[in-house]
């Protein structure tokens, strides 16, 4: 997959050069893109939304390539990113980001997820209205910890804040993460506080 970002911002690029992980083609102006041949079946597309031409380069990104897109912008707001996610983009990140952020946001969408800042996720969750449906049969194959972790995403927490709050390694609550997952039938963080909030009592 080819990764492309559309943004002039020094700090951006400086924090993309970072990575070894990904090769990132970076391109100041939308026309650019035109000029890199793109024969990709899949392409990662960084845009970065402070630009008049915004809607016009995704719709057009979208009718003629297989395009993911990541939204940047240099202030973020969550009735914006809720907009956005429901138009089609698979994340909105700060334009001011540090490199594990867009590398955890880069890897997410590439899976074919979704990844949201703790604060729109918890927005959106509090968009949702309970379905009045208080089973909590779903969770009956749980752990006790799993549950824990559970709750927690719902509130909208990162991975290091929970194993600070539970007291248990980074990499333990990202292997509960995986296994609430398979569990749960989900995707992503986001479909796991949604069922988490329309399944408990």
């Amino acid at each position: 997959m080819k990764i492309i970002a559309l943004t002039k911002q020094d700090f951006l690029i400086n924090e993309l050069k970072k990575s070894s992980e990904f090769e990132i083609i970076q391109i100041g102006e939308y026309e650019e893109f035109y000029n890199l041949n793109i024969s990709e079946e899949s392409i990662l597309f960084l845009q970065h939304l402070d630009s008049d031409d915004s809607d016009k380069i995704f719709q057009e990104l979208s009718d003629n390539y297989n395009c993911k897109f990541i939204a940047i912008r240099n202030a973020t707001n969550n009735i914006e990113g809720c907009t956005l996610l429901k138009k089609g983009f698979k994340s909105y990140i700060h334009s001011l980001s540090n490199i594990s952020i867009i590398e955890s946001v880069i890897e997410t969408v590439k899976n074919g997820n979704t990844w949201v800042y703790p604060e729109l996720m918890q927005f959106l969750i509090n968009s949702i209205p309970l379905n009045g449906n208080n089973e909590n049969k779903l969770f009956e194959d749980l752990k006790v910890k799993e549950l824990e972790v559970l709750e927690l995403v719902a509130q909208g927490l990162t991975n290091s804040k929970i194993a600070n709050t539970l007291d248990i390694a980074e990499v333990t609550v990202k292997k509960h993460i995986s296994s609430l997952f398979k569990k749960l039938k989900v995707k992503d963080r986001l479909a796991l506080a949604l069922v988490y909030k329309n399944n408990i009592n």
